[in-house]
């Protein structure tokens, strides 16, 4: 591979990419020229990068983001050598190593419902749009400012939240929201308004839970921000 070339390889679970040793935004450029050219490869799946010893701050990693939501692709693991890229990686809950393909996996445990009515929207919602599902929901994007997205069950938001998210309509007291960034979004959770301190608005990822004595909300500020 030339220095200035990237690298695409499929690994065991998805696909590795190896960007060359330049800066960061050349690197994004490289990465989503490369995803346009090839949409129906890469749309749907997910990715492995390999930054090197590239910078990626908490700011650029979640700019990404963004960028790879609006092209259908999850970013699944961020390999580095760089101590500012992995804490930033941490910070948002990806893997910094890749996958053992010789470990055993868990035996997958079978839910006992028949239908969870599990959908990933694969997208942001476009302003001023209108979305329910019936279900538990994983978007793949933003919440802009005067969007409405609902669900039954439970919800996360892989992105930023500035309009209105409504999740556990149906009042199941196991529903939950992970948001990976608070703007100046509102959220309720089994039909109850949550209110958020200054310290929830500053860009930490957050998971609020519905109790008895009302709304628990924790930091997944460690590396603990997990799919449905």
């Amino acid at each position: 591979m030339k220095e200035t070339e990237l690298q695409v390889r499929g690994i065991h679970g998805g696909v590795l990419i190896t960007l060359p040793a330049v800066s960061w935004y050349l690197q994004r450029d490289m990465l989503i020229s490369r995803i346009q050219t090839q949409e129906r490869f890469f749309r749907g799946g997910r990715i492995a990068l390999d930054v090197g010893t590239t910078d990626w701050s908490e700011e650029r990693l979640l700019s990404l983001l963004k960028d790879l939501s609006d092209e259908g692709v999850c970013l699944w693991v961020v390999l580095s050598q760089s101590e500012i890229t992995k804490a930033a990686a941490e910070y948002y809950g990806f893997s910094t190593a890749l996958p053992d393909p010789s470990k055993n996996l868990p035996e997958l445990k079978k839910s006992d419902q028949k239908d969870d009515n599990f959908l990933c929207l694969n997208r942001s919602l476009a302003d001023k749009e209108f979305y329910e599902h019936k279900g538990n929901l994983l978007v793949l994007g933003d919440v802009p400012e005067n969007a409405l997205v609902k669900t039954s069950g439970s919800m996360v938001i892989w992105g930023e939240l500035q309009g209105e998210a409504q999740a556990g309509t149906d009042e199941n007291a196991e529903s939950f929201v992970r948001l990976l960034r608070l703007e100046r979004g509102k959220l309720s959770l089994g039909n109850k308004q949550v209110e958020f301190t200054p310290k929830h608005k500053k860009g930490s990822a957050i998971e609020v839970f519905l109790t008895k004595d009302g709304f628990e909300i924790k930091s997944l500020k460690t590396g603990r921000f997990a799919i449905l």
